[in-house]
């Protein structure tokens, strides 16, 4: 079968390194540790497990971080290390083509389903750890330390991705899509459980104002999660391109702040009434400031920032990826402030029940108002996979915000 396979060569990477990013294609294309090649199937380890054929495969800011080697080396402990590889994709929308027996109760053959692509202890036919016992099994603690390697599907070293003909999933991690879901919103559940649980984890007060910081898919999921979980919310969205300022508004944001408009610690002083406080050296910060910031970004100048404009007490949330980041942290003991992290999903305390990420996200999707598929900005075939990286990496020249694989 096609599929989207990623391998990590020393080499390839020491050379992508020296002449990238000045010529991108070192990074993808044949001969690179990115490119479509044929795999063999998969075959279900075992019958609790279910195959899937992919419908729709969304490419995510990770996926990107990793082909241009953007990611801390930290992770290839649990993850992708030398010589081993893996096919991406966990932004999956699926149907079903096989069912084990033991995995018949959560699904039947044509259901379409989207994926958890987490690989924590039931997916490995393990005991529960002391995390995923609590139902916090995205910081699983085997991932590094038994087999397959690798946290999710999609960067897995033994199971396929989404960007692939066929793949297999655990019976724990399908989810049916309820028919009132066309397919072009069905595949926007993985990003938006992510929001989901970062905002019902790090969740704002009543009638507090909060600030996102991103231009991507994960900053519109959590303005759109803030405002499904908390209405009264009110919402400021910063991001550099223009384009997005009607689509953010349509999805929930009450303000959409952008450079045009002057630099991000002006506008947040004006906003709030906050004194920017100028030092002798170095950048200037706010007396006061948002009392809550999501940082959907994670690098060094959205956190550098977050630490500037949140007032004393204030919390930031890290739902964007980061890395190795050099910082000026004098603002969280000067003001007290909290910077906590949100990877995933989990289970969640939700209208009175415990559920997972999936089981909540899904149910806001289906009573939701606000047009989530105009979201999805760009489809292409699994071939097209340059185009598809350029127009995440050039998203203002395309008027881009999520792109999907057809498969």
């Amino acid at each position: 079968m096609r599929a989207l396979v990623f391998d990590l060569s020393l080499w390839k990477y020491a050379v992508a390194k020296a002449v990238g990013p000045k010529v991108r294609r070192i990074f993808y294309g044949p001969g690179t540790c990115f490119d479509l090649r044929d795999v063999p199937e998969p075959t279900a380890p075992g019958d609790d497990w279910l195959t899937l054929e992919p419908i729709l495969t969304g490419f995510c800011g990770s996926d990107l971080s990793a082909i241009f080697f953007k990611y801390s080396p930290a992770m290839s402990a649990v993850s992708i290390g030398a010589g081993e590889r893996a096919v991406f994709g966990h932004e999956i929308l699926a149907r079903v083509v096989g069912v084990g027996d033991a995995a018949k109760g959560r699904a039947k053959v044509g259901d379409r389903v989207v994926v958890d692509p987490v690989l924590a202890c039931e997916p490995r036919g393990m005991d529960p750890c002391m995390r995923c016992a609590v139902g916090e099994y995205a910081t699983c603690e085997r991932v590094g330390s038994a087999k397959p390697k690798g946290v999710i599907l999609g960067a897995c070293t033994e199971y396929p991705g989404g960007f692939s003909e066929r793949m297999v999933a655990h019976k724990s991690q399908v989810f049916r899509v309820p028919d009132a879901l066309p397919d072009d919103v069905a595949v926007l559940t993985e990003p938006l459980a992510i929001a989901v649980h970062a905002v019902m984890r790090h969740p704002p007060k009543d009638g507090e104002e909060v600030l996102v910081v991103g231009g991507g898919m994960i900053a519109f999921a959590v303005v759109w999660a803030l405002k499904e979980l908390h209405p009264s919310t009110h919402v400021t969205l910063f991001t550099v391109e223009g384009y997005q300022v009607d689509i953010a508004a349509a999805i929930g944001a009450d303000r959409v702040w952008s450079p045009a408009k002057g630099t991000l610690l002006d506008q947040a002083a004006l906003a709030t009434s906050s004194q920017l406080l100028r030092p002798v050296i170095g950048r200037p910060f706010l007396a006061g400031g948002f009392a809550r910031v999501y940082d959907c970004v994670g690098s060094k100048a959205s956190l550098d920032d977050g630490l500037r404009l949140t007032r004393g007490g204030g919390t930031i949330v890290l739902v964007g990826n980061s890395g190795q980041l050099s910082l000026d942290t004098t603002f969280l003991w000067n003001k007290e402030l909290k910077l906590e992290g949100s990877v995933f999903y989990g289970t969640e305390d939700f209208r009175g029940r415990r559920a997972r990420t999936f089981d909540a996200t899904l149910e806001l999707m289906t009573g939701t108002k606000a047009p989530l598929g105009r979201l999805v900005t760009h489809t292409f075939p699994l071939e097209d996979y340059g185009r598809a990286i350029e127009v995440n990496l050039d998203r203002g020249a395309h008027n881009s915000v999520k792109a999907v694989f057809r498969i």
